[in-house]
């Protein structure tokens, strides 16, 4: 029996997982990677990366992304998962990126310090967006019927 609509679902399988992989891809080839996570209110997706790294690059030639996160993985239960369609950018504005950054060095135990490299610059990373076009929640245990559900953005 389904005690909670999908939104919520979606919401609570948000803020319980913390890894993603993250789909990007470059003249028609298609790369993916697995990267810790933030979220907010909005649903909008945040990592940090170096601008090196392959993702980063096809990033900068084309944003357009999806993300897959894994919610329940038992070998031989039902499957959840969220699918997320969107377009990526590097976050410039530097109350968004303290915002941000607080919220990632919360969730994965980070200092101060780290904040304030992000915030100054005063690091070789950078803070990625991704602001969602689309969103799946993908529930054959809530759901069993029809499992996937198209979540308003």
């Amino acid at each position: 029996k389904v005690t909670m609509d999908a939104t919520e679902l979606l919401d609570r399988y948000l803020l319980e997982m913390h890894m993603m992989q993250l789909a990007t891809s470059d003249d028609g080839r298609p790369w993916n990677c697995t990267l810790y996570y933030v979220h907010d209110d909005e649903r909008n997706l945040y990592w940090a990366s170096l601008p090196s790294r392959r993702h980063s690059l096809e990033i900068t030639d084309n944003p357009k992304v999806a993300v897959s996160i894994p919610a329940r993985f038992v070998n031989g239960e039902k499957v959840v998962g969220i699918q997320i369609e969107g377009t990526a950018e590097v976050l410039e504005a530097s109350e968004e990126i303290r915002e941000i950054s607080a919220k990632y060095a919360a969730k994965f135990k980070r200092d101060s310090a780290w904040i304030e490299d992000f915030v100054s610059g005063n690091t070789e990373h950078r803070l990625y967006k991704l602001t969602p076009d689309k969103i799946y929640l993908f529930d054959e245990q809530n759901f069993p019927e029809a499992g996937r559900q198209q979540i308003p953005v």
